[in-house]
């Protein structure tokens, strides 16, 4: 709560003006004739609320030496002042209702702009808000830093893909022999123009290897006859150990085929009763015979497969091979083809050893098996040494056909305009692994990765802004709209909201009277034309008053209101004290600024009608020396019985439609400005004086005579005296005779109250 105005310095009219004996209370009334600074001390307050010194600096006294100085005492004595163009601190607690509040938030001049919509925004909003704004301008700040990093490196990157988009560029492959791929294509670009006779060369062709089924030999090496009969066997193996000759088995086996199971071939004795014959017969059976087949087959595929030739028509293939391969080496540089003869030969006659042996071992006994799993295996592993040397040469006899065979099929189907393309981005795909432009392209991934994370969390703070200020500002437009019918307003507002179009959230609303819908902006019909200056001074009043009465906050508020029935007829003034009543009764405090001193009575009995013993405090700003303000104490009963008060309230209640004796009203007229120019002129108006004397003495003043300042009124004042002095006996000694015509009244009443409120002629009056 603000306790003191202690002192202020060097603005406007409050030049010396120390308040230090005026304590104010929770309700605190202020009164002051129009231009004698309470809408200064109304900026100063709204300066330590918003922090903004400039509305002080504005205002430095025009005619004074001091600086800028403000002290104000607080709660508990706390002080805060203004010195050297700054507060020692901000007082967002004062919340400010004045002229000033109507500029930046509701209209100038009877326009809307952009920028009102904006603080009206931010106002009607309150403190709700404020962790959700600041989220969104923190948010949009960082997106577009976050932005500003994307395209900074983008530029910076611009000047390495000419010809080519960021993008395409971003997405071109790694190649790691770009160097040598450049020279390739190169190298193509010239062959392409002898094509013919680089593709009439041959392509080396692979060496078609040797075959040796060594599984099938052993399995013949491992044959038996397991249906011999055993004795028989064994009769026919001691028959040809007696023998003593290999070939004995042989012999006898070709024997057999002349025997008739009954004769000897050799010497037709019978042999039907002869047990060796008969053996004869059981081992050397169709089994046994086919047998030696299979073993005297073996023996030649042995033969021919182990041949030393096989390593030597491999070998003179994969020269020839090679041979071939080199004629391409200038066109398709590839690995040597070699082939290790001396390796393939050893193995292959040591395998020749090998398997010669167990074949004639097989041959000589058929039905032996021969052959151990050992010698299997070494039989296996040596053609594997003779196979190993020869697939070597082979792979790379096909590595190198294969590459040139794609060279080929690429020479025949190349041109110089493709290949020239294929070499700039070749060109342009080295460049992109640059260790610089590698840098550069990281860099942008993660500010692309940060401008995404802070737009979406821009995004998600507008939604959650956008929600906060939805349901803030129906409840607004509802409040709005009712304190608009209680003031007696024949308009509404409607379709209250809010937008993020531009570079900072705005309000959107629009008017509705009699029915029409009127946009703040544009038109006809207008917001300036449509609505009169008091529904305009209306409408901020329940902007304002909305807002404050739902900050949640506003139990610990000093609310401030600056000529709250400025432009107001009875019937807002009357809703205006119960508002303000309203006010009082939530707010930590309530402090009243008017010119109407009859309301500052009402308002306190209003006040005290509800509390009977409230805390009041009332005083004035009034003359000081130089002309300047002061403060003073006020006896507003004593302020209102005064003639010039009872001058004021008769013309006041007339002009409002209240009725009152016409005669009395015209006779007020003379008498009301008369006291208002005593007034406004302490001690330089002589009280003998007739009215039109005064206005002679204002029109031949000289400067620095302050009656100079009122000499823009001089016509207006004369213009009111002509009409005003017909009812008036010392200058129509027929006053009594003239007919007041109420309508003419009226008129000459309103530019006469016109006059003493704004200090100003009425719009149109002769000058």
């Amino acid at each position: 709560m603000l306790e003191r105005i202690e002192d202020i310095q060097g603005i406007g009219l409050l030049y010396q003006a120390n308040g230090k004996s005026y304590t104010c209370h929770k309700a605190t009334l202020i009164y002051a004739d129009n231009g004698r600074g309470k809408s200064t001390l109304a900026r100063v307050l709204r300066s330590v609320s918003t922090g903004d010194t400039s509305l002080i600096a504005n205002c430095k006294t025009v005619d004074g030496t001091l600086p800028p100085k403000v002290v104000l005492q607080f709660g508990s004595g706390h002080k805060v002042s203004f010195d050297n163009g700054a507060w020692s601190e901000q007082r967002p607690d004062v919340l400010v209702f004045d002229a000033d509040f109507i500029e930046r938030n509701v209209h100038s001049g009877g326009t809307v702009n952009t920028g009102h919509r904006k603080n009206l925004l931010e106002f009607a909003l309150g403190e709700s808000a404020v962790a959700a704004r600041a989220e969104v301008e923190k948010a949009t700040g960082e997106s577009k830093v976050a932005a500003d990093k994307v395209q900074s490196l983008a530029t910076q990157l611009s000047g390495h893909h000419a010809g080519m988009t960021l993008v395409q560029f971003e997405k071109l492959q790694k190649v790691d022999d770009a160097d040598v791929k450049l020279v390739d294509l190169q190298k193509r670009i010239t062959a392409a123009s002898n094509v013919a006779s680089i593709l009439s060369k041959a392509v080396p062709m692979a060496v078609a290897e040797p075959t040796l089924d060594i599984d099938s030999l052993f399995v013949g090496f491992a044959i038996s006859l397991k249906d011999v009969h055993a004795d028989a066997e064994k009769v026919v193996r001691q028959h040809v150990a007696a023998l003593g000759n290999e070939s004995a088995e042989s012999w006898l086996s070709q024997g057999r085929q002349f025997d008739d199971s009954k004769t000897c071939p050799y010497c037709d004795q019978d042999t039907s009763e002869n047990d060796l014959i008969s053996a004869y017969q059981t081992h050397f059976n169709t089994a046994y015979s086919d047998l030696k087949a299979k073993v005297t087959a073996n023996l030649a595929t042995v033969t021919s497969g182990t041949a030393s030739s096989i390593v030597e028509n491999f070998a003179q293939a994969a020269k020839m091979a090679a041979a071939h391969a080199t004629a391409w080496a200038e066109q398709v540089p590839t690995e040597t083809i070699t082939f290790d003869a001396e390796a393939a030969s050893t193995a292959l006659a040591k395998l020749q050893v090998l398997l010669l042996h167990l074949a004639r071992k097989k041959l000589t006994s058929p039905a032996e098996p021969v052959g151990s799993v050992e010698e299997k295996n070494q039989a296996t592993d040596l053609w594997k040494k003779v196979l190993v040397p020869m697939q070597a040469a082979n792979l790379a006899i096909k590595t190198a056909a294969g590459g040139i065979t794609a060279y080929k099929g690429e020479l025949a189907s190349d041109n110089i305009q493709q290949m020239q393309q294929q070499l700039q981005i070749l060109q342009m795909t080295k460049r992109r692994y640059d260790a610089t432009v590698v840098e550069l392209i990281g860099q942008l991934g993660t500010a692309r990765k940060a401008a995404k994370m802070a737009d979406e969390a821009k995004k998600n703070a507008r939604e959650n802004l956008d929600a906060l200020m939805k349901t803030t500002l129906e409840k607004y437009e509802k409040d709005i709209n009712v304190l608009l019918q209680k003031f007696g307003a024949s308009f509404t507002i409607r379709g209250m909201g809010a937008n993020f179009r531009g570079a900072a959230p705005r309000s959107e609303y629009g008017l509705l009277l009699r029915g029409k819908d009127v946009s703040v902006e544009g038109g006809p019909p207008s917001f300036a034309t449509a609505l009169s200056e008091s529904d305009k001074r209306t409408l901020a009043f329940a902007f304002f008053i909305a807002s404050t009465l739902t900050d949640a906050k506003l139990a610990t508020r000093t609310v401030v209101i600056d000529d709250p029935m400025c432009s107001l007829d009875m019937n807002r003034k009357h809703h205006t004290r119960t508002v303000l009543r309203k006010i009082h009764s939530k707010a930590g405090q309530l402090i009243v600024l008017a010119h109407d001193v009859y309301f500052i009575r009402d308002l306190r009995d209003a006040l005290r009608k509800e509390d009977k013993a409230p805390q009041i405090a009332m005083f004035q700003l009034t003359v000081a020396a130089g002309d300047y303000t002061g403060f003073a104490p006020l006896d507003v009963d004593k302020e209102c019985e005064s003639a010039y008060f009872q001058h004021h309230r008769l013309l006041n209640e007339f002009a409002e439609g209240k009725g009152g004796d016409v005669r009395s009203v015209a006779k007020a007229i003379r008498p009301m400005l008369e006291g208002y120019l005593h007034r406004r002129f302490p001690g330089l108006v002589p009280k003998e004086l007739l009215f039109g004397q005064v206005v002679v003495l204002i029109r031949d003043a000289l400067v620095p005579s302050p009656l100079c300042h009122a000499q823009n009124l001089v016509d207006e004042l004369n213009e009111i005296n002509e009409y005003a002095g017909q009812f008036h006996h010392d200058t129509n000694p027929s006053a009594d005779a003239i007919v007041v015509v109420a309508t003419e009244l009226k008129t000459f009443v309103e530019r006469a109250l016109t006059l003493v409120h704004k200090g100003v002629a009425t719009t149109g009056a002769a000058s």
